[in-house]
């Protein structure tokens, strides 16, 4: 999950001006593991599809941001990892 997440922020900073550093900003109580593993596994079912810039497109919601700009670097939304792991529960 962090290479995935360290090649999106790269591709966002490459993307967009005001995006200053790559460096991820982790979530204070960080990841859970559980949320990550059905969220990788969401991913490699084809339930959602990430893009190179840390997009997320979602069947009948569209495309959403899993990253976003945080002070010099970039934050991470915690619940975006959740809610596209919640699609490998069923």
């Amino acid at each position: 999950m962090r290479t995935l997440l360290e090649a999106a922020a790269a591709e966002l900073e490459a993307r967009r001006e005001d995006v200053l550093s790559s460096r991820l900003i982790w979530p204070r109580d960080g990841l859970d593991a559980a949320d990550c593993a059905a969220f990788l596994l969401a991913i490699d079912q084809q339930l959602a599809a990430l893009d190179a810039a840390g997009y997320v497109t979602l069947p009948h919601s569209g495309r959403h941001p899993l990253l976003s700009r945080s002070g010099i670097g970039v934050g991470i939304d915690v619940a975006r990892v959740a809610q596209v792991g919640s699609l490998a529960a069923g």
